[in-house]
């Protein structure tokens, strides 16, 4: 069984939905084989094999396949096509999905952009009344983040916040990133909380002697995160880093919406998140000076850009599940805390349906639940499991570049290795259900990559070990520093930023622009940029030779990202990385990762085919995708192949995009 997440009661509800409707599915299920070539020339969904005149194949095999479903939350793996049997029994297919949702082209009948506007300004700048970004101008995730293309990659900048534009940065990783914080905030927190009733109260901040710190590695230096200390001993404001986003609560410890500090008589303590995701940026109204990032969950990180940018608006209840009213949910399904004292999704679902998604339809489309519960179970499963940059040398240029950063004074930010602590009472451990380990082969001049487990497979279930984790490279203090005129932001308002996150440098090397802008064409450019707390480093590197800013060039070109699904990689465990690799007895060629190939039901390739000049050539598009895809089990059944699964569908078998019937 998984971990439990957020559900209502509606499970069953389903299932006997479900059972009603068998009389008639058996007949449909040839019916929706035969259909799929109807479904498959759609935008962006490529499932149909070469030779077949249909217009969507792909002879890479990498676009997407499976038909867009609403996937159904479940916490119970016994219910087949719901998320939680995915997870416990079928997680590399849970990940290709969620890989699927993160790279998927939506279109209108998906209801992507909004009815009323596209690339409509919106969302208010600290003075209250300038607009902050373009609205309603993508329809997918790969507009931004799409170096390498297919990835989760990043690589272009777009309209926010000031003319310049904002960075894209890669996610790489991001599963890692979001443990690490959510591990940060959970240390700080217990050594603060000492009744461990969850929230720090008057006493407990005045109690604790200087400010919070986090070692990132056993033995470490301590990472200072500020004063838990509030501004007048018993009111005011903690002076943590800006990356620690606080709220005020009550007595119990509960939420007090709109009140920004401690008074004493109402508000008696505090609470706080870790803004993990974006580069950081002053909210309006200045809120304490509190420059910070945007997104302190991966979850919250899908759903946001999705509303903001493609005009598809969440209903997720995982979110909302916060029983103590204390600001923070229960675990997702994959783990993760979430935090809708900050972060509440676009949906709130004040009308559901009695199958339990929402028909509230905030922008007015008529398109329901556009992006369900379901949806973002998958979407955070790819995001936690995504894999993370490499190092494109030997273990001695690796140590050796290491070292020069370290005399430059550039670990005192980019600090390279973290550890994520084993599952504790207090750390959640490694959530991951595995690890893409990718490292140099130098005799081959190589990235290859392998497939290293992070689970026990009991039976037919994949049991998480939730294990400590050593992470490398990572090159970051996860906190925000003044950087100073060098990065200094002026926003359309007018309004001066200079205070940003560090950036982690992993993948640093694989491409421009850097910075948070992307106005350093080159990394010389982004590193005479640091100012204010950046100047030490800046100035030792200016003075250094130019064999050692050459050698620290080439150690940060080093630092790269990679094509996931094309790198030479083991991925059945058997220390050999194939020339020649056969799946379902087709040779697929030097083996790699392809999750499609790890499912429980894996994809067989069509193989070698004539294209349109007569030449053969290989496909891997895929000969059985419905039942790969887990079309065809009863959480994941689409009859009429209009999004929404035939147990949420009142008329299975008559297309209604909007709503399973209109």
């Amino acid at each position: 069984m998984t971990s439990p997440g957020s559900i209502g009661n509606h499970e069953m509800n389903l299932l006997e939905n479900f059972r009603r409707r068998t009389v008639m599915i058996p007949a449909l299920v040839t019916g929706v084989a035969l259909t799929l070539g109807t479904a498959s020339a759609q935008y962006a969904e490529r499932p149909a094999l070469l030779g077949s005149g249909e217009a969507g194949v792909d002879v890479s095999g990498r676009s997407v396949k499976n038909k867009r479903v609403r996937a159904i939350h479940t916490t119970d793996d016994s219910l087949l096509g719901g998320t939680a049997y995915f997870y416990d029994k079928d997680p590399f297919l849970a990940y290709q999905l969620g890989r699927n949702l993160n790279f998927r082209e939506f279109r209108k009948r998906d209801g992507v952009l909004s009815k009323l506007k596209v690339s409509n300004l919106i969302g208010p700048m600290p003075d209250g009344h300038t607009a902050k970004i373009t609205a309603n101008n993508a329809t997918s995730c790969t507009v931004c983040h799409n170096q390498p293309y297919g990835t989760p990659g990043g690589g272009m900048n777009f309209a926010k916040d000031a003319g310049r534009g904002r960075n894209s940065p890669h996610y790489f990783g991001g599963g890692i990133m979001e443990m690490i914080a959510l591990q940060i905030r959970a240390d700080i927190l217990n050594q603060l909380d000492s009744n461990q009733d969850g929230w720090v109260s008057i006493a407990e901040s005045q109690a604790y002697s200087g400010n919070v710190k986090v070692r990132p590695t056993p033995g470490a230096p301590f990472i200072d995160f500020g004063s838990p200390q509030l501004t007048f001993g018993t009111t005011g404001v903690p002076d943590f880093n800006t990356i620690l986003r606080v709220w005020y609560v009550d007595a119990n410890g509960q939420e007090l919406p709109q009140v920004t500090r401690v008074d004493g008589l109402n508000s008696v303590g505090y609470n706080f998140e870790f803004a993990t995701f974006g580069w950081g940026q002053m909210p309006a109204g200045g809120e304490h000076g509190n420059f910070r990032a945007i997104n302190p969950t991966l979850r919250a990180f899908y759903w946001d850009p999705h509303n903001a940018h493609a005009g598809l608006q969440a209903y997720d209840p995982t979110t909302m599940n916060d029983p103590n009213l204390d600001g923070i949910s229960e675990p997702s399904l994959a783990g993760a805390l979430q935090f809708p004292v900050t972060h509440r999704p676009p949906d709130l679902g004040i009308f559901v349906h009695p199958l339990g998604y929402s028909t509230t339809d905030p922008d007015s489309d008529g398109h329901f639940n556009e992006i369900s519960e379901g949806d973002l179970d998958l979407a955070e499963w790819f995001m936690l499991n995504a894999p993370r940059p490499a190092f494109a040398g030997t273990q001695a240029e690796y140590d050796a570049g290491v070292l020069t950063m370290k005399n430059l004074g550039c670990t005192g930010c980019h600090i390279a290795d973290w550890t994520i602590k084993a599952k504790s009472t207090v750390f959640a451990g490694d959530r991951r259900f595995f690890d893409f380990d990718v490292t140099w082969n130098d005799s081959e001049q190589r990235l290859e990559g392998k497939v290293v487990p992070l689970y026990t497979k009991v039976r037919d279930v994949y049991q998480r070990n939730f294990s400590t984790f050593d992470v490398h490279g990572f090159f970051t203090d996860m906190k925000q520093h003044d950087m100073g005129e060098g990065f200094k932001e002026l926003g359309y308002d007018g309004v001066e930023n200079t205070i940003w996150r560090t950036a982690p440098l992993w993948g640093v090397g694989s491409g421009f622009p850097w910075g948070h802008d992307g106005a350093s064409m080159t990394l010389h450019d982004a590193i005479m940029r640091h100012d204010g707390d950046g100047a030490a480093s800046k100035a030792a590197y200016a003075a250094a030779s130019q064999a050692t800013k050459d050698q620290l060039a080439d150690f940060l070109g080093k630092l790269q990202l990679y094509d996931i699904e094309s790198i030479p990689a083991d991925i059945d465990g058997n220390d050999i990385i194939e020339t020649n690799f056969l799946v379902a007895g087709v040779d697929t060629g030097v083996e790699r990762f392809n999750a499609e190939w790890l499912f429980k039901v894996p994809v067989e390739v069509q193989g070698p085919a004539l294209n349109a000049d007569g030449e053969t050539v290989m496909s891997f598009a895929g000969l059985n995708v419905p039942d790969a895809y887990g079309e065809l089990l009863p959480y994941r059944m689409d009859t009429d192949s209009d999004g929404w699964p035939d147990v949420w569908d009142v008329q299975p078998t008559i297309p209604g995009y909007k709503d399973g019937v209109h």
